[in-house]
């Protein structure tokens, strides 16, 4: 009887044993946040993705970049000097330095579509008002204000997408985007060739309604199409996974794996997790919160990077963005002077010159007491050039991105060794072609924000993102102001400085971790 008993007891605890291993094997296995993300696949809503986040960084650099043709446009119906020009043109980057911050923090506690979304809408929004601006201080707040915006797209879609990408193809689409900002001279600068040939003044609510008021408009669209765009894909389910919202991290998860052809009900994740851990309390306003979301990039482990890319940041975008944002004036000097340049001139005797004759120097920066409703020709072309095959560059160079280190230090190199021979050629045309080849430094921007992805936890993704905004557009403020005063008189030095820069940014880029993202 008592064996009886016995074999009762081990079978009945064999049965609790089988019940306890079906009851774990029924349990939802919980997959690390890169595997489920690559369980989605790669497909449509990838692309589409893609797509929407490309239109608005191409919306961001018209909104911001472009406005140096409305300003030009607008010169003669708004009466400005060079006084008020030089306020107007520096609104975006006093627009992006004010709101840096707080677009970093809110992308890291509210959301990255959530803040694309407004950010976006009120941008066109203040755009479109800004073609109606009946003065030059109207205009000038209003492009503060829509900068300031449109500024979220800076690093927000940056963050949005590569989460949304699975590791195979984040690099190369990071490559890519910066592509689009590097087509929007092109975009801006045919806008402006083919709508300012157009002559017609329309009185309209007491302003009278120009060319440059349409070009303004038309220059805001793609603010608008991009958030319409966006509205159709989901907030980043590594940014809900983070803030502890994981039911709506894997319905989103779903819905990017039935987009990319999988089938309804067969996603096999039940439950994410982020392999560095969750940080819920970033979801909540507070000062403490915003305390904690900056603190830790200026404390190990994250300091030494956080430094490193910040000066690579200050390096490529003083070396870049000092030049290209005075491209116009620029390329007007040179083909100004040109043709009566001396056969054995440089490229710097050109600005030279330039600066020794008034009549040519006010044609430079584009300012006449006659009202001009064109733009110069030849300006058009040289900035249409230099934005597409930058674009095609960038869009070649985003095919090596496994290799970005070396693409970074070549790229850096190579620069720096163009901007010393730029004025020692001899003769002004291959003086142009090296300095094309030293505005290469743009490069580097997509591949400083891929790092910027991949080398910072999500909680934080956005707001070192968008700090280095801001460290970039403080040193292309000063970068612009120092190359404006110097390149008539010391080009040389300018040019051999910006060598110098540029090569002690590609030391630093040695230093920069090896391996694919």
């Amino acid at each position: 009887m008592a064996e009886i008993n016995k074999c009762y007891d081990d079978s009945e605890g064999d049965l609790e044993m089988d019940a306890t291993v079906k009851n774990k094997r029924d349990l939802p296995k919980a997959y690390g946040y890169e595997d489920a993300l690559n369980l989605t696949g790669h497909g449509r809503y990838n692309l589409g993705l893609l797509a929407a986040c490309f239109m608005l960084i191409t919306a961001m650099g018209i909104d911001i970049f472009g406005l140096g043709i409305i300003v030009t446009a607008a010169t003669c119906d708004l009466s400005l000097t060079l006084q008020q020009i030089g306020v107007l043109s520096s609104m975006p980057f006093a627009g992006i330095i004010v709101m840096s911050y707080p677009w970093g923090y809110l992308s890291d506690t509210r959301g990255r579509k959530l803040v694309l979304m407004w950010a976006m809408c009120g941008s066109f929004l203040s755009a479109v008002l800004s073609s109606f601006a009946p003065t030059w201080q109207v205009l000038a707040a209003l492009r503060f204000i829509g900068s300031a915006l449109s500024s979220a797209a800076e690093s927000a879609t940056y963050a949005l997408l590569g989460e949304c990408c699975g590791a195979k193809v984040r690099a190369r689409y990071m490559l890519l985007m910066t592509s689009a900002l590097m087509l929007t001279p092109t975009l801006y600068y045919i806008w402006g060739y083919l709508i300012m040939k157009l002559n017609f003044s329309i009185p309209f609510l007491g302003i009278v309604y120009r060319p440059w008021r349409l070009l303004t408009l038309v220059m805001a669209l793609p603010l608008g199409l991009g958030a319409l765009m966006l509205h159709f894909y989901c907030e980043s389910p590594k940014f809900l996974t983070n803030v502890g919202r994981k039911e709506e991290a894997l319905v989103n998860l779903n819905k990017m794996y039935v987009k990319n052809g999988g089938v309804e009900g067969q996603y096999p994740v039940n439950d994410v997790y982020l392999e560095e851990g969750n940080k819920e309390d970033v979801g909540v306003f507070s000062l403490r919160s915003l305390w904690t979301q900056i603190a830790p990039l200026f404390k190990p482990p994250l300091l030494w990077r956080t430094l490193l890319l910040y000066y690579l940041t200050f390096v490529t975008y003083i070396a870049n963005n000092s030049f290209a944002i005075i491209l116009p004036t620029i390329f007007n000097v040179f083909f100004t002077s040109y043709a009566t340049s001396a056969a054995d001139a440089g490229f710097c005797d050109l600005f030279m010159d330039a600066n020794t004759n008034s009549a040519a120097s006010n044609q430079t920066v584009s300012v006449s007491t006659e009202c001009r409703n064109t733009i110069n020709d030849n300006t058009i072309w040289a900035g249409c050039a230099h934005g597409f095959s930058f674009f095609l560059l960038n869009a070649l160079i985003s095919q090596c991105a496994g290799k970005r280190k070396v693409l970074t230090i070549v790229i850096l190199v190579v620069a720096a060794s163009a901007a010393v021979g730029i004025d020692n050629t001899g003769e002004p045309i291959s003086g142009l072609v090296l300095f094309y080849i030293y505005l290469t430094t743009a490069m580097v921007f997509g591949v400083i924000s891929s790092y910027f992805v991949d080398l910072f936890p999500t909680s934080y993704r956005g707001m070192v993102a968008c700090i280095g905004m801001m460290v970039a557009r403080l040193s292309a403020f000063a970068g612009t102001n120092v190359v404006g005063a110097l390149i008539t008189t010391h080009c040389s030095s300018a040019l051999y400085g910006a060598a110098a820069l540029v090569l002690s940014g590609a030391i630093a880029a040695a230093m920069l971790p090896t391996g694919d993202l």
